[in-house]
């Protein structure tokens, strides 16, 4: 029978993942607004996931927070777990933060422009605004105040009493209607008061503030990564969904493609057909010309674009070939250089991560990249130290046994760092490991904060854990200030099956703890279509958010029909 009313319901990806996202199923019965919660759909609806602060590091204040939509409402509730009932502000669009409150975030377009607000204390006090751009566009960012959401029913049920000590407190309830008018028809849209259409996604994002012992925090339902929660593009996702509350339902995975945007037989169709397949997000290798072209093609249609970035290894890059002196040095003195002193192949030329000049002349490269406008994200790529231990099937290739480390594929022993480090360095002194494994991540940290000044997001493509990253080559990305990461689980060049994949992405996110999601790297040389459906279906299983596939080249027909298979079977 087709439902009533429309209603909301989240089912989360992963309980600790740092970019949540949702399914969103309609109503089936009429929601009274009276901060009860008490209607059959609400207790269908299952709660967002554990807030965070905006690190993304778990927090002490919780909430439990559902929403549901019905033809002409969002709905929100949540359950705040309170042991000082406080407020004092009753006026309309007072500044509500200043009690501790509840607070909605809503990005329709997921544009991170024109963006809605609604906080609401205790007392059901209200503050909503209009807000134009983020805060860190300056002049661009106009908050409205005086702006209404028209039509806006909200309610606030106490546990406990207002004002009165902890005695007897124990949380506050909220109850929010949204009129759809002001959010499908804001800003300069009509006012048309409809639902969103069925896959549709928007980004959210909620938010308690409280102040405990005079001291404001701030914890979050997905973490910005950044001191304020106003950066829209870390906000969580959201997609509407036409099946009715309580249906089991998951989010669909993304699916990750690398393309090596310098090939020039590439054409919008083979971007469409690859689309049509199942991949959701390209990530894009080449000139930024290149980049900016192909994710063009990739916007028309829908898809996250990510620029492919090689970090702190720069093949043939004319400025820093310059600088001898930026370049990673060996054990044994050789420098990257140098093409007879390179370690392993010649385009490894690798730039010592503890140089300052180096810091400032990536972080002016990659924002270049992060300003093109039809890119979301960039990924990273060589953010590390050249291979101190080579994954162990490439040790016959080269002639090597890397059981034990080898000085003359040991980096970074250069003039920079030895005077850092502040004495002669040991191979196997702990210290100067967790050193380079610091100069390394440090590295990394700038250029992600880098990236999120221009209102992208950042990640890098990795090696499969972080704790062999560490030992390899020098790449603890569990350090890394990230939001998301590709961990690259080529099993063959480990000498490896399938089932290594599985156990070396569970590895990664156990050592993670959900602070940001990873994509395994799946190489498909390696992955006949029968293998690929398998191990993505098993994938899926532990790791929801979805995998990238390496690389367009040997992305065939036949891998393209197995993706479909597993998408839509």
């Amino acid at each position: 029978m087709r439902c009533y009313l429309l209603t909301l319901f989240f089912l989360m990806a992963t309980a600790a993942m740092a970019v949540p996202r949702a399914i969103c199923q309609r109503t089936t019965a009429s929601v009274s607004i009276d901060g009860r919660l008490d209607e059959a759909d609400w207790k269908q609806v299952q709660p967002l996931s554990a807030l965070r602060d905006l690190s993304g590091k778990p927090t002490s204040f919780a909430a439990s927070i559902y929403l549901m939509y019905d033809d002409h409402y969002l709905y929100v509730g949540a359950v705040l777990p309170e042991k000082n009932l406080t407020a004092t502000l009753t006026e309309r669009d007072s500044i509500i933060y200043h009690d501790d409150d509840f607070e909605i975030f809503i990005d329709p377009s997921c544009e991170g422009r024109n963006y809605l607000e609604l906080e609401l204390n205790q007392l059901n006090t209200v503050w909503d605004l209009f807000i134009t751009a983020p805060y860190r566009d300056g002049k661009a960012c106009v908050a409205l105040h005086d702006w209404d959401i028209k039509g806006l029913k909200t309610a606030v049920s106490l546990q406990g009493t207002l004002n009165e000590g902890e005695a007897n407190d124990t949380s506050w309830t909220v109850e929010v209607a949204w009129p759809w008018s002001s959010i499908t028809g804001h800003s300069h849209l009509p006012r048309r008061g409809e639902p969103p259409m069925p896959g549709t996604e928007m980004r959210f994002n909620f938010s308690r503030v409280d102040h405990d012992g005079g001291v404001e925090s701030n914890s979050v339902w997905a973490p910005t990564r950044q001191a304020t929660i106003h950066a829209p593009e870390h906000w969580g996702r959201i997609r509407f969904s036409e099946k009715c509350v309580g249906t089991p339902e998951t989010f669909p995975p993304e699916i990750g493609l690398w393309v090596h945007g310098n090939d020039a037989t590439l054409t919008a169709e083979q971007v469409k057909a690859w689309s049509d397949a199942g991949v959701t997000t390209f990530v894009i290798d080449g000139q930024p010309d290149a980049i900016a072209k192909i994710s063009a093609w990739g916007k028309t249609l829908g898809l996250k674009t990510v620029a492919w970035f090689w970090s702190l290894n720069r093949p043939e890059d004319a400025v820093a070939l310059q600088h001898p002196l930026w370049y990673a040095v060996s054990h044994e003195g050789k420098r990257c250089h140098k093409k007879e002193e390179r370690p392993f192949v010649p385009y490894y030329q690798f730039l010592c991560p503890s140089h300052p000049d180096v810091r400032t002349y990536l972080m002016e490269q990659v924002a270049q990249i992060a300003a093109i406008p039809t890119i979301d994200a960039v990924q990273l790529d060589y953010i590390r130290l050249p291979d101190v231990i080579l994954p162990k099937a490439l040790w016959k290739t080269y002639g090597l046994d890397m059981s034990q480390i080898l000085p003359a594929y040991d980096f970074c022993y250069c003039e920079m760092c030895v005077s850092s480090f502040g004495r002669q360095p040991q191979a196997t002194d702990p210290a100067w490991k967790a050193f380079r494994l610091n100069q390394v991540a440090t590295v990394a940290n700038l250029l992600a904060d880098t990236v999120r000044q221009s209102g992208k997001q950042c990640g890098a493509a990795v090696f499969p854990t972080p704790d062999m990253a560490a030992d390899m080559v020098y790449q603890d990305w569990s350090r890394f200030n990230f939001d998301f990461a590709f961990p690259m689980v080529y099993a063959s060049f480990y000498g490896e099956d399938p089932a290594w994949i599985i156990a070396r992405t569970q590895e990664a996110r156990r050592r993670i703890v959900g602070t940001y999601p990873i994509y395994p790297g799946l190489h498909l040389p390696d992955l006949p279509p029968e293998t690929l459906v398998s191990v993505i279906r098993e994938l899926l299983q532990h790791n929801p958010e979805g995998v990238c596939l390496f690389s367009h080249e040997t992305f065939s027909t036949a891998h393209q029909r197995a993706l479909q298979q597993i998408l839509h079977p």
